[in-house]
């Protein structure tokens, strides 16, 4: 199944969602913290708490998956819980009319929000409920990913627990590498703008060989209208929460990310590689997704950000078998991880319970994987490699709970893999890769906006009208570069860097 939705892609720039080996546990498995069977928080017994609950596709069958997780709720917590669910794609919008017209909402799902909820007082903080109600998932999530969720010493949300070392990765099909006797071995997981140059001259040759093999083709298409991703993508890049002043080099001071020179040689590399007809010609203005071009023969591959599975998650979405190398080290920043996640409303009024639940969707395997694929034996089977799959007669035309959201309920590697021989090893990678990857000297540091709010919008109308022809090669960056940086500086670019590095040195000066 699918893992990633074009929400995502625009929210998080890049999405990385992969699906994983199936840890899941009985409710009573050792590891479970004294937290999860604490007594009923005060008030809350037999109230329900209202989970507003993000849903890719229609659900009838939430009502029963809802009885299922509170006859494990009751037992464990004495606490129920309604999931009230809200199309994703209008979710934040929602609830924001939901808060302010006093409806009851007690968890709300943070989709890319993090600092906007923040700014709007939407969230509690947490700490005062961590250590009686939240210690084992606190435990489950590390220091790491609870720093990023912090602002001025306060847990504001618990991120999604899943894999947060998405490397920018070149995507090619599989067939054309081997009729062309093409291999990518000689490609490295860069770790400085050399290697990732390097990495580019090396595909530069791959294209001109797959052209002149197949001049009908073109070798890349935009993963988004505008976007070929790599321009974007350099070493050790922390945008501060937007690329409208951008983390320098020395972890301290704030940088105009368009006047970097590894931006305009990155621009130049896609310049070059359009008027070789390497690039789509319409890549700019698109609106077709890159897997659309994919499967239907139109182009060789494209860029992407992700994590493991990410070959096998494009075969199974287009029927084409490709090759996926990563090319360029990831780093971890505060967005990478609060981009996703859960908090606790503030107008709730019950927020020890939704503190509970919370702690049993990142530490009970039961109510990971009821939110995740149903009730086993009506939504989904086990096969007999430990994924799971569709009960005969059941496909995900007639499921009346298909969500494919794994990606996010709580503690992903609790989950099961969905799709019968998917790979049963790939949580322990995922894992390992958020161990070992580079994680931003900002990390934790949250951006505010709302000071330079006229500004960032006068600058993202600037980049929209400059950036696509750009970022795709469409325009030479001689001549439009120039025009991008003089514009961003008429909207007002040099004070939102400016506020940007107000708030980073107050937040280095407290002692993070």
């Amino acid at each position: 199944m699918k893992k990633i939705t074009a929400f995502l892609l625009t929210a998080m720039c890049a999405v990385t969602t992969a699906c994983g080996e199936s840890t899941a546990a009985p409710a009573n498995a050792p590891g479970k913290t004294a937290a999860a069977s604490a007594a009923p928080a005060s008030g809350a017994e037999n109230e329900p708490i209202v989970f507003a609950m993000p849903v890719t596709a229609v659900v009838e069958g939430i009502k029963q998956v809802e009885t299922e997780i509170n006859n494990i709720l009751e037992s464990r917590i004495h606490t129920v819980v309604k999931l009230e669910p809200i199309s994703l794609a209008d979710y934040n919008s929602q609830v924001g009319l939901m808060m302010s017209s006093g409806d009851q909402i007690d968890v709300v799902t943070v989709l890319g929000t993090f600092s906007q909820l923040i700014s709007k007082n939407q969230l509690a903080p947490m700490n005062a409920y961590l250590e009686p109600y939240g210690a084992g998932a606190a435990q489950a999530l590390g220091e790491k990913f609870l720093k990023a969720a912090t602002v001025n010493g306060s847990v504001y949300a618990f991120p999604t627990l899943n894999g947060k070392a998405a490397a920018l990765s070149i995507v090619l099909r599989k067939d054309m590498l081997e009729a062309n006797n093409i291999s990518l071995d000689h490609l490295t997981l860069a770790k400085n703008f050399k290697e990732y140059t390097d990495n580019l001259d090396a595909l530069a040759d791959v294209f001109a060989k797959l052209k002149a093999a197949d001049p009908d083709k073109v070798m890349l298409t935009p993963l988004a209208a505008g976007n070929l991703v790599f321009p974007t993508a350099l070493p050790g890049l922390d945008t501060l929460g937007d690329v409208y002043g951008v983390l320098g080099k020395d972890g301290a001071t704030v940088t105009n990310f368009f006047e970097m020179d590894e931006y305009k040689t990155l621009l130049g590399y896609a310049h070059d590689w359009y008027e070789k007809g390497y690039v789509l010609q319409d890549a700019a203005t698109t609106s077709e997704a890159s897997n659309t071009f994919l499967s239907s023969g139109r182009t060789a591959g494209y860029f992407i950000v992700g994590e493991e599975g990410q070959a096998e998650q494009i075969t199974t979405a287009t029927g084409v078998d490709v090759a996926v190398v990563k090319i360029l080290n990831p780093t971890i920043t505060t967005t990478t991880i609060n981009s996703l996640g859960f908090g606790i409303a503030s107008t709730s009024k019950k927020p020890e319970a939704a503190m509970q639940f919370l702690n049993e969707m990142y530490t009970n395997a039961d109510i990971v994987n009821l939110l995740d694929w149903g009730i086993e034996g009506v939504h989904y089977v086990k096969n007999a490699d430990g994924t799971v799959g569709f009960p005969e007669g059941v496909d995900a035309n007639n499921t009346t709970y298909g969500l494919n959201e794994d990606w996010l309920f709580g503690n992903q590697f609790l989950s099961y893999i969905w799709g019968e021989g998917r790979d049963t090893t790939i949580y322990g990678r995922l894992k390992a890769n958020n161990d070992i990857a580079q994680y931003s000297p900002a990390l934790g540091f949250t951006y505010d906006s709302a000071p330079v709010r006229n500004e960032l919008t006068a600058a993202i109308n600037v980049f929209n009208q400059y950036g696509p022809g750009l970022e795709t090669g469409t325009v030479d960056p001689e001549t439009e570069l120039p025009k991008l940086i003089d514009a961003l500086k008429t909207a007002g670019i040099d004070k939102i860097i400016a506020e940007k590095q107000r708030q980073l040195d107050a937040w280095k000066a407290a002692g993070n």
